[in-house]
């Protein structure tokens, strides 16, 4: 299995970070995770023909993890011509949050979500187990911002378990998800505890789950002072463009 890590950023791009979002090649089966703003930019640099993708995961509906979505849809239709169908997985009822999205961003065209090929998964906000295609899904309720209907993932790819929390604050089901994870990429968006949005620096080092699996956390949505204190503390602190290989 190979991750392309396509951003590490938050909303806001600080150190000319990409929205965190991350392709993964496992087998015959090309996944995306997460589709924010910069995400077809990331595509075209890492030479990604958005027709070879064919699944995406959408972790919760803010523009940084899903706005892309209008743009490489888009693609498809015109730029690349689909080549299979697509599958775009996402809390609550997808289809018609990425037909709002495409109403808001590329009004009159949103009966492109019938002429593609796309088949709309809609997971369980409040968290469960399902199989999509042929991958099995955990899906965890996180804490961010209510309306954005916040989860995470853990997908198992040829019994190889890789998670991916989304952005949360620190929580117990952090731990849980965390314990259900071979490897997990998590958010790190601040060096201290600011609000309830998000995970800090200080508030992984103060869990002991988190210090027996540090190995195996990979941290994302980071901003200078915390990523330069996740690495003062010995964490995997991502940065855009790389490669993580693990065997599945």
């Amino acid at each position: 299995m190979e991750i392309k890590v396509l951003g590490t950023g938050n909303a806001f791009n600080q150190q000319s970070r990409m929205n965190s979002s991350f392709f993964i090649h496992s087998g015959d089966q090309n996944i995306l995770i997460d589709c924010g703003f910069t995400v077809p930019l990331a595509l075209h640099n890492e030479n990604i023909d958005p027709s070879s993708i064919d699944m995406i995961f959408i972790t919760h509906y803010h523009g940084d993890h899903y706005a892309g979505l209008s743009s490489l849809l888009l693609s498809l239709k015109y730029i690349y011509k689909q080549q299979k169908p697509l599958k775009i997985c996402g809390p609550g009822d997808v289809k018609s949050k990425i037909r709002e999205l495409l109403s808001v961003l590329y009004n009159g065209n949103e009966s492109l979500l019938d002429e593609l090929a796309i088949d709309f998964f809609s997971v369980p906000s409040e968290g469960g187990l399902l199989t999509i295609g042929e991958i099995e899904v955990e899906v965890y309720k996180m804490i961010h911002s209510l309306k954005a209907l916040p989860v995470g993932y853990v997908l198992n790819l040829n019994e190889f378990k890789i998670g991916f929390s989304g952005d949360t604050c620190w929580h117990s089901g952090v731990e849980q998800f965390l314990s259900d994870c071979d490897k997990a990429i998590i958010e790190c968006s601040f060096s201290e505890k600011i609000g309830e949005g998000h995970i800090s620096v200080d508030e992984l080092e103060a869990s002991a789950k988190i210090q027996q699996k540090k190995k195996d956390i990979y941290l994302t949505h980071l901003y200078s002072e915390s990523s330069k204190k996740a690495k003062d503390f010995g964490y995997n602190v991502l940065e855009d463009g790389d490669r993580l290989n693990f065997k599945s």
